[in-house]
């Protein structure tokens, strides 16, 4: 049986996991990708590198966003946003980067995260974050459970 989930129960999924998707579109090209992610009760905010996604983002700022659980072949829980990419600078970009600091940051090897600032150091390739929020159009939420005969 599939189900709406309230408000309440959506905002606790996105409270408590920390891995997403994000689907963006721009120039007849579609992506989905998974992103790390914090979500503040308001927007979900993250960071990513330069890349596709932000080619696609700068260009067409409409994305969706989805997380998902699931508990058994038989129960899971689904939460869909719509909303706005924004690309944060200055005080906005440094306190989502405080929200995010206790999150893993996913660096490929030999790579630093490096931040304004800061002395890069010689042994690693350093890479600069691109810090974004989804501003939330709409949040849906669903639930399918296997009913038992």
């Amino acid at each position: 049986m599939l189900t709406e989930l309230t408000n309440e129960v959506m905002d606790s999924m996105l409270v408590n996991q920390y891995f997403g998707r994000i689907a963006c579109a721009a120039d007849d090209r579609i992506l989905i990708e998974p992103v790390m992610y914090f979500y503040d009760g308001h927007a979900i905010l993250g960071l990513t590198r330069e890349g596709t996604k932000t080619q696609l983002l700068r260009k067409n700022p409409h994305v969706a966003f989805e997380i998902d659980e699931m508990i058994s072949p038989g129960l899971w829980h689904s939460v869909v946003i719509e909303g706005l990419f924004e690309e944060l600078q200055g005080d906005d970009r440094d306190y989502a980067l405080y929200l995010l600091e206790h999150r893993k940051i996913p660096v490929f090897a030999g790579e630093k995260m490096g931040y304004p600032g800061e002395k890069e150091p010689v042994d690693h390739k350093v890479v600069y974050p691109v810090v974004y929020r989804i501003q939330i159009q709409s949040k849906t939420g669903r639930c399918y459970t296997h009913a038992l005969t």
